[in-house]
């Protein structure tokens, strides 16, 4: 069912007088905290600052009543949900259960064994889209927790990028993972030839430095892997929600298994939160209702996600792959033309860096732009020379406050209109005590449900990607010489002097 047929969705946008939110940051004087703020083990959603009443937010939760979100969401828990498209189940939920990690981690400490043995100090991970950026943000956000080689993550199609790393590395102290579930994706295949010629030129055996990820056992093994080499993956597993799969096994030989298993100890605690929590106070279902009241009632196009921490500096890239590939369609699950927009446009940045580059966009542009701010608390003080002082970290967390407080109240008082500044301007503010793998776990997962929170109530699959593929065919057929007529004037001119 789209959401357009949903019938709350028909009584929430007759009841939506649009004007009425110009008086919404008089509300901040009243307190809405009881109303719209939400927790679950350390992980705090505060949306007060979104531009909905207490009661039209009562009315948005019935949505999710209406389509039979619980028995959706039992489904996606146990792995019985189908992605109807390609004809498989969803089972990345399957890959954090406490059963499912016991089962891997015989294997896990004997490949950590393995390059421990080989006194290997440089890990390269190989992959492209979901295989890549969900290891590279993780393995930012917690590489303090390092316990085994440094991780390197290649995603280029131009192998000169690879070239350029392994010549600086001792290529007996170097391991590469090749990620892939196809072995078909031509990054992949391109910087997997070039491998192969390099460690052959140092006179070193493919299986002895490589290993292969991927739902296709068969093809790796045509391409020079032999059994023990290969980590199989269910074809269930979607590339963006791959990293909870044998695609994190550059985060289990980094990181250390003790912190892998506590990443998805976190996701799944949070799993099992969205599945037995009631939607009143269910944290991916809360925050999956900000973005279609956003996106569908308010008709607010964009999403910001800024993360006021260093080590998070790909997190905005990541929920960007997750919600732009898993909702950005224009058709319902049925194949039917969707009445509505779907998937925001995300983009983001960390901190203090995005105030002083888009936030100029979000206070004063024509249109209003929801942000999502994400917030540490971690450490309050820290001993200067002379006394007590605010940590640096805390004075991150007063710029996202201060930040949050200036987008919803704004300023008109000043004479030149230049300096004014409308507010009114929607956020939600999540936090947590500590960056760790637990607590981390804990916000990937809630990121991932969200999204899918979203797409159940747009009606769609969130699980299919077919978009990617188009570029992938006519690349293939122009590397093979067919249908260049087909090809535009522009492209042919482009092409006819490398072809």
């Amino acid at each position: 069912m789209q959401l357009n047929k949903n019938k709350y969705f028909k009584e929430i946008l007759e009841k939506a007088n649009k004007s009425q939110f110009d008086s919404v940051k008089e509300l901040q004087k009243l307190n809405r905290l009881k109303a719209l703020t939400f927790s679950f083990e350390g992980i705090s959603l505060d949306i007060t600052r979104q531009l909905i009443y207490s009661e039209q937010f009562a009315t948005l939760q019935m949505l999710g009543v209406a389509i039979d979100i619980e028995n959706k969401k039992k489904k996606l828990c146990e792995g019985s949900f189908i992605n109807v498209t390609e004809n498989r189940f969803v089972t990345h939920f399957l890959e954090r259960k406490p059963n499912s990690v016991r089962d891997k981690e015989k294997r896990y400490k004997s490949f950590i064994s393995f390059l421990k043995q080989k006194n290997i100090k440089n890990l390269i991970n190989v992959g492209i889209g979901g295989s890549d950026l969900g290891v590279k943000m993780v393995y930012r956000a917690l590489e303090n927790e390092r316990q085994g080689p440094s991780l390197i993550n290649i995603s280029n199609l131009d192998f000169t990028n690879l070239q350029d790393i392994i010549e600086k590395e001792d290529a007996r102290e170097t391991f590469f993972i090749f990620n892939s579930k196809s072995f078909s994706t031509e990054e992949i295949l391109v910087n997997l030839k070039f491998v192969k010629s390099w460690l052959a030129h140092k006179g070193l055996d493919l299986n002895d430095h490589v290993v292969a990820v991927t739902s296709s056992r068969e093809k790796a093994s045509e391409l020079g892997f032999k059994d023990e080499a290969i980590f199989e993956v269910s074809k269930g597993v979607g590339g963006r929600f791959s990293m909870w799969s044998h695609f994190g096994l550059g985060l289990v030989a980094t990181l250390g298994l003790d912190a892998y298993t506590q990443l998805l100890e976190g996701a799944h605690k949070m799993d099992r939160h969205f599945l037995e929590e009631p939607l009143e106070s269910n944290l991916p279902y809360i925050l999956g209702l900000t973005r279609i009241w956003n996106r569908n009632i308010l008709n607010l196009q964009n999403l910001a996600i800024v993360p006021y921490k260093k080590s998070l500096e790909y997190f905005a890239n990541w929920v960007q792959q997750v919600e732009m590939e898993s909702n950005g369609k224009s058709f319902d699950i049925s194949g039917n033309d969707l009445e509505l927009p779907a998937a925001p446009l995300v983009f983001g940045e960390i901190g203090t860096e995005s105030q002083h580059s888009f936030f100029q966009l979000l206070h004063q542009g024509i249109e209003k732009i929801p942000v999502e701010f994400l917030v540490p608390i971690e450490s309050k003080y820290e001993v200067g020379e002379y006394d007590q002082e605010l940590a640096p970290h805390s004075r991150l967390v007063v710029n996202a406050v201060a930040q949050a407080e200036a987008l919803i109240m704004g300023t008109e008082t000043n004479k030149d209109n230049y300096r004014n500044m409308t507010g009114n301007r929607p956020s939600t503010i999540i936090s947590w005590d500590e960056t760790n793998p637990e607590s981390l776990g804990k916000l990937l997962a809630l990121y991932e449900n969200t999204t899918i929170v979203c797409g159940l109530l747009w009606g769609i699959n969130s699980f299919d990607q077919w978009g990617v593929e188009l570029g992938k065919k006519i690349s293939r057929k122009i590397y093979s010489g067919q249908n260049l007529e087909d090809l535009s004037i522009s492209a042919r001119k482009i092409l006819k002097d490398i072809l």
